[in-house]
């Protein structure tokens, strides 16, 4: 009985044993689970403001198989103990995060995380999480948001002090104010206005290194108000108080130099203040506040100017310089923004139809609203004239200029001549109506005292004349001018030596007086006239206004676009007409085309895709796009997907042949940011520029593309990174400004071209068409389709291309490569032109009733029947085929959704390096079977693929063997999608680049049951480029 009970005791001890082992045995299996999901490594910290960090880390490839994301946590320290709950930020991993990273690679994660507290140590740590739970977190680092100080805007400079230099200008100085605490000063803003006249200030972008500046250009006897903002990274500061002062009269001025006897701070010569006022002055509109009123001066006060003072004109906050603006920030200098206001008390009216007082001058007169007022000295009175932009009897009508025709008493002012002291070239194309009339003049002054330099026309002949300050150089053409027709001209100054050239004809040289070889340029460029063209009869040689058409004007080699600011270069002028406003009278363009003045007294009929021709009366078929830089060629597509797709990743693969060394490939923008891509040719280098919206990346290939050659351009950007990389070139990356890491473009993908290159954004780099072709385009390895169809567009005709010829039989379509090209043949064709059919005998090409078709790497076989999709869905699957192939990689059968939908169930069998791979992913990862070997032999191998549930098994010939299992706890396979054997549409984007390319070799034998045979060549829906297998 003893050793009965002893017995029991044993078997029970034993029992227990088991049980504790058991639990044992499933506490390490899900330890081992957490073990997996390690810590992530190189953990690095930034701050980036007052309440924002960035919190990057770097996973290696392979630790990420079991990770669902990634957990971010910020705990608040003082003392250095903890407080409070932490802040928790979770990053879910994507497929698209990894699917360029090797297994044995990194994968990069960054992370912002604002809405902190400023001056505030945080313990930051991280941590990974998946199926099993969390995982062990890194080691904690500290940061700190910066501090609240240096998040303050700058302190105001002071009230400028002001000194009337001459006429036409003024020297301001002013001192910074502290600056302790706060981030360091980057430039100042100088503004300016006219209270009697100006609506709004100008605002001028001045070197945190200079406290003082000459502002040329003004109106003579005329109060001024000024007052300066400091700017840092944070914002500008509040207003300096407002300093006023009047300029010299033309009395008081003399001859127009600088009065050094007026000077607070003298200055040392006359070239130091040429030098500062080169400085590229930027204007920017400011917005007044509504509480405030700006002070109105009526009559010219008795007191000093320095006592001159007013409130200040408090404004809108005005952004951070990093922050982009809608204006351009090259806006030429010296620009007024806004309307003028008349006095309030005008001395006299208009009447009349003929805009011209005889009377009184322009400080007397008013002028209505578009005109400005411009003194008549031949007759003592002053003109109301057409402000620019403006036309009709009461100057109401809005005039587009884009090729100015100009009447006599016409002129057009820009910028200064900058960098021009010691040489320039200026090339103009006019037509003129008159022999006589100025073309251009930029001096010392508007009155052709000291230098100048200046092209009239004068008896039908061009007159040339510059005085570098001992004497003036005068070049007469030796031809004359044909009124009525084009003529070229072009004139060019280096030093004392001067050349003028008409047309294509021998040019005239000559040399000024003297030794001075450099002239001071301190007026606008005046082309067509002046509005003080009466005075400078004597250095000009006529005082007359140019009658005619200007078609383009060119300075320093630079196109100046003629149109008013800001879509041109144009500052102001008077009275200015269009000469193209009947270049397109009696011209019907056919089929939707719309006629278009692509010069003064020429059209172009804009043809939509498929059509070409004068009048785009001849229709054709497009199948390689080429695009035409004096046609204003582009086209645009459609994005493919939603732009959720795109936010944070996007990256095209552009095959292109250039024809011209400059152009736009590619561009895309947002209508509610700053947001642009864009992939030009600038030089003949590949540009690659993009802005998530706080600042520009600009990625430029190493070298130029070489013309008339087929090239292949990829460049992608994820968040702020791009990269860039043209044919076998050195690989290109850049990071773009700021802290946004998303980009959303609303409009159309634009290729060649753009419809309006006024709108584009000013940092995009977009100057013109691209003058080539463009074979291939893919936008996240989605292929654009290049067709009429597909796309819009104006003028894109057909490239000298194969293709072209439409060289495919039987409905088959041509796919251009480079300068060749293949045929993708329907089924029951085959041959390079599938011009081969087996004439409704495929069926008899078959084996015991089993037809077995050849692969070529980019054939396929599409099934889409119900009876067969249901049996490769569900719990279960069952796959069996036979195959041969002669390459190492290979699709053999895909069954999955549409392209550009991560993580979606699929199930594929491949050749990948000569061993067979089985993979499928139920929802919850990635289950991977291989079996190892060199099937890519030319034998015929048999496979059977079957998945239960989780678990994949993988037998090859019935002897080799392979196992596998897909993670999480899905287990049934869910696809809508199509099945596909031997390959497939876009294999890269199906398969997110797992495999680029099909089977080369034979199919057949393939049930999907024990009982469930498919018919390969009957029973498909669709399918390309299929042979017949010789066995």
């Amino acid at each position: 009985m003893m050793a009965f009970s002893l017995c029991r005791a044993t078997v029970i001890l034993l029992m227990l044993l088991q049980m504790v082992g058991f639990s044992c045995s499933l506490r390490r299996t899900a330890d081992s689970g957490l073990e997996t999901l390690s810590p992530p490594l190189d953990v690095e910290l930034e701050t980036l403001n007052c309440t924002a960090v960035a919190v990057r880390w770097r996973v290696p490839r392979r630790h990420v198989t079991a990770v669902m994301g990634y957990r971010v946590f910020l705990t608040e320290v003082k003392n250095n103990s903890p407080v409070g709950t932490p802040i928790a930020r979770n990053m879910p991993l994507r497929v698209d995060m990894l699917r360029r990273v090797p297994w044995d690679g990194l994968v990069d994660f960054s992370m912002e995380v604002s809405n902190l507290k400023n001056d505030t140590q945080y313990h930051v740590t991280i941590a990974a999480y998946g199926w099993a739970g969390e995982g062990r977190p890194s080691m904690p680092r500290d940061i700190m948001p910066a501090s609240h100080e240096r998040c303050l805007r700058p302190a105001s400079p002071s009230a400028p002090h002001v000194v009337a230099a001459s006429h036409t200008e003024i020297v301001l100085s002013w001192k910074p104010g502290p600056t302790e605490g706060a981030s360091p000063v980057q430039q100042f803003l100088v503004s300016y206005t006219r209270p009697e006249v100006d609506s709004e200030w100008t605002s001028l972008r001045v070197p945190v290194q200079t406290n003082s500046m000459v502002l040329r250009g003004l109106s003579p006897d005329t109060l001024y108000q000024f007052m300066v903002q400091a700017v840092n990274s944070n914002g500008a500061s509040d207003p300096s108080s407002i300093n006023g002062i009047w300029t010299l009269s033309i009395q008081e001025a003399g001859s127009g130099a600088l009065s050094k006897q007026r000077l607070i701070h003298p200055i040392a010569n006359d070239e130091a203040v040429i030098v500062d006022y080169d400085y590229r002055a930027n204007t920017e509109e400011l917005s007044p506040s509504k509480d405030f009123k700006k002070p109105q001066v009526t009559s010219r006060p008795e007191a000093p100017a320095s006592q001159i003072s007013g409130n200040v004109w408090r404004f809108a906050p005005l952004p951070a310089v990093s922050t982009p603006s809608d204006a351009p920030s090259d806006a030429p200098s010296g620009t007024t923004l806004g309307p003028p206001l008349p006095p309030s008390a005008p001395m006299t009216q208009w009447r009349g139809a003929l805009r011209r007082l005889y009377d009184l001058p322009c400080e007397d007169t008013v002028c209505p609203s578009h005109t400005i007022c411009v003194d008549d000295h031949a007759s003592g009175g002053s003109r109301c004239q057409c402000s620019l932009g403006r036309g009709g009897q009461s100057c109401s009508e809005v005039v587009a200029v884009q090729f100015p025709r100009l009447y006599g008493d016409s002129y057009m002012a820009f910028d200064p001549l900058k960098n021009s002291f010691h040489s320039f070239q200026i090339s103009l194309e006019f037509k003129a109506d008159n022999e006589d009339g100025l073309l251009f003049y930029c001096g010392e002054n508007e009155h052709g005292y000291g230098d100048f330099a200046s092209l009239a026309l004068y008896r039908g002949k061009l007159h040339f004349r510059y005085n570098c300050g001992t004497g003036a150089a005068h070049l007469v053409s030796e031809r004359g001018v044909v009124t009525g027709q084009w003529h070229s001209v072009s004139v060019n100054r280096e030093g004392t030596t001067g050349w003028l050239r008409l047309d294509n004809h021998t040019p005239t040289t000559g040399q000024s007086q003297g030794t001075y070889t450099k002239i001071t340029f301190r007026t606008p460029l005046y082309v067509g006239g002046t509005p003080n063209g009466y005075w400078l009869a004597r250095a000009a040689g006529t005082n007359r206004g140019f009658q005619g058409c200007l078609q383009s004007l060119s300075v320093n080699r630079r196109v100046v676009d003629m149109r008013p600011w800001p879509l041109g270069r144009a500052l102001s002028g008077a009275d200015v007409g269009e000469c193209s406003d009947h270049a397109c009278s009696g011209v019907f363009c056919a089929n939707g085309g719309t006629c278009f003045s692509s010069q003064a007294d020429a059209h172009i009929c804009l043809c939509p895709l498929g059509y070409r021709g004068p009048l785009c009366q001849e229709k054709f078929w497009l199948s390689v796009p080429h695009f035409n830089e004096s046609l204003l060629s582009y086209a645009s597509a459609p994005w493919p997907h939603p732009q959720r797709h795109y936010l944070s990743f996007t990256e095209f693969e552009i095959t292109f042949r250039p024809s011209a060394p400059h152009g736009t490939l590619l561009y895309c923008q947002d209508a509610n940011s700053s947001d642009f891509l864009s992939v030009t040719l600038v030089d003949g280098h590949v540009e690659f520029r993009f802005d998530c919206g706080s600042g520009a990346a600009v990625l430029r290939s190493e070298e130029a593309v070489s013309l008339f050659s087929w090239h292949e351009a990829r460049a992608s950007r994820t968040a702020r990174k791009g990269i860039l990389q043209v044919d076998s070139q050195r690989t290109v990356e850049g990071m773009a400004d700021g802290a946004f890491t998303q980009i959303r473009c609303s409009s159309p993908l634009y290729l060649g071209g753009v419809p309006d290159y006024s709108a584009t954004r000013r940092d995009s780099g977009v100057p013109e068409p691209f003058t080539g072709s463009i074979q291939q385009v893919l936008l996240n390895d989605h292929v654009i389709p290049l067709t009429a169809s597909s796309l819009e567009g104006v003028n894109v005709g057909n490239a000298e291309h194969p293709c072209g010829t439409r060289p495919c039989a039987n409905a088959g379509s041509c796919q251009p490569r480079a300068d060749q090209y293949q045929c993708d043949c329907p089924i029951g064709f085959h041959g390079n032109h599938c011009q081969k059919g087996c004439a409704g005998q495929c069926l008899d090409i078959v084996t015991e009733d089993i037809e077995v078709p050849l692969f070529t790497g980019r054939s396929y076989l599409k099934f889409d029947r119900r009876n067969i999709l249901k049996r490769l869905s569900g719990l279960r699957t069952h796959v069996q085929l036979r195959f041969r192939c002669s390459a190492p990689n290979g699709l053999l059968l895909w069954r999955g959704e549409g392209p550009g939908l991560a993580g979606a169930d699929f199930m594929s069998l491949a050749l990948q390096g000569g061993a067979l791979i089985f993979s499928f992913d139920l929802g919850s990862g990635l289950g991977t079977v291989v079996v190892n070997g060199t099937f890519n032999d030319g034998r015929w191998h048999q496979l059977k693929a079957v998945r239960d549930g989780q678990y994949g098994r993988l037998v090859v010939n019935g002897q080799k063997t392979g196992r596998g299992q897909s993670p999480g706890r899905m287990r049934q396979l869910n696809s809508n999608g199509p099945l596909y054997i031997g390959g497939m549409k876009q294999i890269s984007l199906h398969t997110h680049r797992q495999y680029m390319r099909g089977l080369v070799g034979c199919i057949s034998h393939l049930s999907l049951s024990a009982n469930f045979h498919i018919s390969l060549m009957e029973e498909a829906s669709d399918g390309k480029n299929i042979d017949t297998c010789l066995e």
